[in-house]
């Protein structure tokens, strides 16, 4: 049953006073440093209904942080940059700037409507969830292979989308030209809508590494491959427009070799067996398929390359990464259509994770009762005189984990 966004006014101050982890959250935004040092400069913007903003709100702890968020409970809370005056005093300083700032990403999965076949716009089923599942893999790799970057928590967005928080010291510390020049090389994404996975005066003969490095990771699992036959990519010749700078003679000779398989799963097989090398070398018996790989030359050896990553490779909003002072959605807050919590993801779990039975609102306030209850029965008496802390509790507590992890990382790198 889908959530109904009347409950959200009565949902929200039981979420926020019970649910929401301000402990692990703030000792995240700490960063290992004192409040005063760091925290306070930091920016947090409530969005109230009928999309009023709240910019520049400031807070000197946890506690006077947890205090605003309860008596204000917005329907959604953004986090900004850290400033070099407290955003609450913004008015009174001509220098008022932003000084440090995550580097963050984010992906939509309406980005790819274009391929996407089993559903479109906000509708995210469990086959398209692996558009998000391949993009986070890709990535995730990428940040730490190309950048050296340890700190990285994927959140769910709550609808249908992931954001990523990179929050190691030398990232944080980036200005906007170095922003820019980092999402600008991940992005093979060109004005045309098409990737480019070569490089070079000729652009005929140089794959970057780290986009022959995306191509290994996409088809590591067979992910991929599941994708092919659920989205039917190769039910018909379609794809081949996919590949507009591909030779007549080319598309000639492959639609004459697949024009011999009849099954997804065969076309799919000769594709490997004729583009990529890895799988082509592991093959007992090769069917004179090495003579015909031989014979195609320039940008065409490159058609497998490109269908593939065509269909997963992240598909970057530039512009969310780019700016050191861009607002973005706090991890733990609530969407306000969906009800779904913006949870952090495990990246080693994530193609188990079920967007249908995310973390919701009034699934997570409904657990109170019983969570209380749970904690009455308990002979423990040094449990009973803890504060209880409901989010360690129940359907939260491995999102929690999540956002803690990343906190220790995040202190340390």
């Amino acid at each position: 049953m889908s959530y109904n966004s009347i409950r959200l006014p009565q949902d929200l101050p039981i979420y926020y006073k019970n649910f929401f982890p301000v402990k692990p959250f703030t000792k995240w935004l700490k960063y290992g440093l004192s409040y005063s040092d760091y925290f306070n400069r930091r920016e947090f913007a409530f969005i109230l209904p009928e999309d009023v903003h709240i910019r520049y709100r400031s807070y000197n702890d946890e506690h006077s942080f947890f205090k605003a968020l309860t008596s204000t409970n917005p329907e959604k809370l953004d986090i900004g940059a850290i400033y070099n005056h407290e955003p609450v005093n913004n008015k009174r300083h001509t220098d008022y700037q932003a000084v440090e700032r995550e580097l963050v990403f984010d992906i939509d999965l309406t980005d790819y409507d274009p391929i996407r076949n089993c559903c479109k716009e906000a509708t995210v089923c469990p086959k398209c969830w692996k558009f998000m599942v391949l993009a986070v893999k890709i990535l995730d790799f990428q940040l730490e292979d190309m950048f050296d970057f340890k700190a990285r928590m994927w959140v769910f967005s709550g609808r249908r989308g992931v954001h990523c928080w990179v929050g190691d010291k030398k990232a944080r510390m980036l200005n906007n030209s170095a922003r820019s020049a980092i999402a600008t090389r991940l992005n093979l994404f060109k004005k045309n809508g098409q990737v480019e996975v070569t490089e070079g005066r000729q652009k005929l003969t140089r794959v970057p590494p780290f986009v022959m490095d995306a191509f290994k990771v996409a088809l590591k699992d067979g992910i991929f491959e599941e994708m092919v036959y659920e989205q039917g990519w190769l039910d018909d010749e379609k794809f081949f427009t996919d590949f507009p700078q591909a030779s007549e003679s080319f598309l000639a000779q492959m639609k004459s070799l697949l024009g011999k398989f009849e099954t997804p799963k065969e076309r799919w097989h000769l594709l490997r067996a004729l583009f990529d090398d890895d799988y082509r070398q592991n093959l007992s018996d090769k069917d004179g398929l090495i003579d015909e790989s031989q014979s195609i030359q320039g940008r065409d050896r490159y058609f497998l390359m490109h269908f593939v990553l065509q269909r997963c490779y992240p598909r970057l909003d530039v512009n969310v990464s780019t700016g050191t002072n861009h607002l973005l959605k706090s991890p733990f807050c609530i969407h306000p259509k969906t009800g779904n919590v913006a949870v952090p993801l495990n990246v080693e779990q994530i193609s188990e994770f079920d967007v249908s039975k995310c973390p919701r609102i009034d699934r997570v306030v409904g657990e109170l009762e019983s969570l209380l209850a749970g904690r009455e029965n308990d002979e423990n008496e040094d449990s009973k005189n803890r504060k209880f802390l409901a989010y360690k509790h129940g359907t939260l507590a491995p999102y929690v984990e999540n956002l803690e992890k990343f906190a220790y990382l995040a202190s340390i790198s």
